[in-house]
């Protein structure tokens, strides 16, 4: 049985998709990408844990980056089109799109997809996201 062989980058993206997925708080998050890349979950759970042929940090992380930053450039975008086609756009489908990037965004950061906030525009016109250290009277221990 010949075993297939993955690239640097394609593990990278693998791994990369599985955090923009959520995983591992997400349920199912596991199965959908592997079923999507048609690679093992045991497999990807392994590249995900570091064990068994990891991709390279150096890898993910530039691929982590440049993920981040097309983010960055479609909602400069987004927010754009929403501005010049208040009347005419489905401002309702352009904010969708809008919230889903930026859960992607928070999660490619490692934050949770929950109170975080946008504060503007930094240079370049990026969207700078921040983290709210809201005090919600968490009991967890973890």
């Amino acid at each position: 049985m010949k075993r297939n062989r993955y690239t640097d980058e394609f593990r990278a993206s693998a791994v990369l998709m599985l955090q923009g997925a959520g995983y591992p708080d997400t349920v199912g998050a596991l199965s959908r990408v592997a079923a999507q890349l048609k690679v093992p979950d045991r497999t990807l759970r392994r590249w995900w844990k570091g064990e068994h042929n990891p991709p390279p940090d150096e890898v993910v992380l530039r691929k982590k980056l440049d993920l981040v930053e097309a983010i960055d450039n479609e909602i400069a975008a987004i927010f754009d089109e929403m501005g010049k086609a208040r009347e005419d756009a489905d401002y309702r489908a352009l904010g969708t799109v809008i919230g889903i990037l930026l859960d992607k965004k928070l999660l490619l950061s490692g934050l949770p997809t929950s109170h975080g906030r946008v504060s503007g525009t930094g240079d370049g016109g990026a969207i700078v996201l921040t983290w709210a250290d809201t005090n919600m009277n968490d009991t967890d221990t973890d």
